[in-house]
This record gives structure tokens, C-alpha cells and sequence, in this order.
């Protein structure tokens, strides 16, 4: 793993990293720590501890720091209990990584009212009900920063997504709706356009287009399609940063080009 940012440049800030124990949050969690971040992991249910506890053992190794907070983001209240829980053991929340996030592929006219609010719930209302919550911590210190993790599929389309994308294009709209509203308390909000990311769901979604085709997917020349998850640490850590002290409202596309494509 190539750490491009000085083990630093984000020392001592308690980032908050929701899904962070796999997936694109580990990418995440690794590119945080890695530049000196304390992360908070949180993770939704019981049987996913395993994964937030690994990705903890990796980044004490490192000689980083991080722990783990049970929390079902749909939902408001564990959303407000948990950021007052990390804040009591912490002191105080830098910055929020809106990241976690579900995407049950379904065809639309097969999409449940079930299935529908719980996209909303997690994808979009999680981050609402998290921000509103860190917002009151922050304010106080005038600092801090929320990353929003949207898809640029939400200006493209994609298949058996119309859920999934229309949370999604949600939560590009409550970026900067929220950055526009909260600019003179000095907490910035941006979020990131994800392109494809070899996480479990992506790689078993291209598997199945193959099988579909009959042959190899490939890949755009000159362009690495498939993203890995520090790609989207990297970025993340550059909006949370110093760094970006001057962005806010902005959507970036980490995408590999699949905006352009």
C-alpha cells in the first residue's frame, strides 16, 4: 500500500468511518490511520464485528489507532447514541465519513416498498441523521469535515439500481445543500463520486456480466477500471485534510473515468 500523504497530516483527528471495517471503508479506515487518524469504525450489526475487529488489529500493528462502535445508521437514534458515545470516549468527532451504504440489485418493477426504504434508510437518511449529530459537536470548535460516499452511477444509471441510485443521488444533493447551509460554522462537506471498486459485490457483479457475455470484461485502454478501496482513502483523506481547507460542496469523482466513459 502506497501511503501518500505524511503520517501527520491527519494526527490526532478523530475520524468516524461508518461500514469501515471492509469494503471500500477498509480502504478508508487504512488511509486514515495511516496518516494518523484515530477511526472510529462503525459497524451495523453484531456479525459484522469480525470484520471492524480485524480491521482494527491491522492498524494497531501499523501503530495506528482505531476502535468500534455498534450502530444501525437507518435508524436516528443509534445514529445520535453512537456519536455521543464516540465523543464521551474520544472528546470529540473531526470529521465524519459517511460510507456505508446497501445496494440489493433488483429490477425495478420488482423493488418491494421494504426494499425501497431501507436503501433510503441506510444510503441516505444515515448520513442526515449522522451529520446533524456531529454538526453539534463541531460547531463549538468552528472545524470539521463530512465526506459524503455517493456514485457516479447517480448521473449515468445502472442496472437493477433505481434504489440504490436514487439514494445515492440523494445524498450528492444533501452534500451541498448541507455545505451551502453550514458554510460560516466552518465545517466543510464534500463527497466523492465512486466508480467501480473490486469489493465483493462489485467483483461478483462483473463475474456475472461475463457469464452473461460469454467472455472477458474488458477494461477501457489506458484507464484501470476497477478501482481498489485505498483509492478511495486517498481521497478521503485529502477532503478531511488541511489540504482541502478551501472545499467544500464539491462532488469528485474517483471514478477511474467512468464519468467520461
Amino acid at each position: 500500500m502506497t501511503h501518500v500523504f505524511a503520517p501527520d497530516a491527519l494526527k490526532d483527528r478523530v475520524v468516524v468511518v461508518t461500514g469501515g471495517g471492509r469494503g471500500i471503508g477498509s480502504g478508508i479506515s487504512r488511509m486514515v490511520a495511516a496518516a494518523g487518524g484515530d477511526v472510529a469504525i462503525i459497524y451495523p450489526v453484531d456479525s459484522e464485528k469480525v470484520h471492524a475487529d480485524k480491521m482494527i488489529a491491522e492498524i494497531v500493528a501499523a501503530g495506528g489507532k482505531a476502535s468500534a462502535y455498534l450502530c444501525d445508521v437507518g435508524i436516528q437514534s443509534e445514529c445520535v447514541r453512537v456519536i455521543a458515545e464516540i465523543v464521551k470516549d474520544k472528546g470529540r468527532v473531526d470529521a465524519l465519513v459517511n460510507n456505508a451504504g446497501i445496494c440489493h440489485f433488483t429490477a425495478f418493477d420488482d423493488i418491494t416498498p421494504a426494499i425501497w426504504d431501507r436503501h433510503l434508510a441506510v444510503n441516505l437518511s444515515g448520513p442526515f441523521y449522522l451529520s446533524q449529530a456531529v454538526v453539534k459537536d463541531m460547531k463549538p470548535r468552528k472545524k470539521g469535515a463530512i465526506v459524503n460516499i455517493s456514485t457516479v452511477s447517480a448521473y449515468r444509471g445502472g442496472n437493477q439500481q433505481v434504489h440504490y441510485i436514487s439514494s445515492k443521488g440523494g445524498l450528492s444533493s444533501l452534500t451541498t445543500a448541507m455545505a451551502h447551509e453550514i458554510a460560516e460554522t466552518g465545517i466543510r462537506v464534500n463527497a466523492i463520486l465512486c466508480g467501480g471498486v473490486a469489493t465483493d459485490i462489485n467483483v461478483k457483479q462483473r463475474a456475472d456480466r461475463e457469464k452473461q457475455m460469454g467472455k472477458p470484461w474488458v477494461d477501457r485502454p489506458g484507464v484501470r477500471q476497477m478501482g481498489v478501496p485505498e483509492d478511495l482513502g486517498k481521497a478521503v483523506v485529502f477532503l478531511i485534510s488541511d489540504a482541502s481547507e478551501w472545499v467544500t460542496g464539491s462532488l469528485v469523482a474517483v471514478d477511474g473515468g467512468a464519468l467520461i466513459s
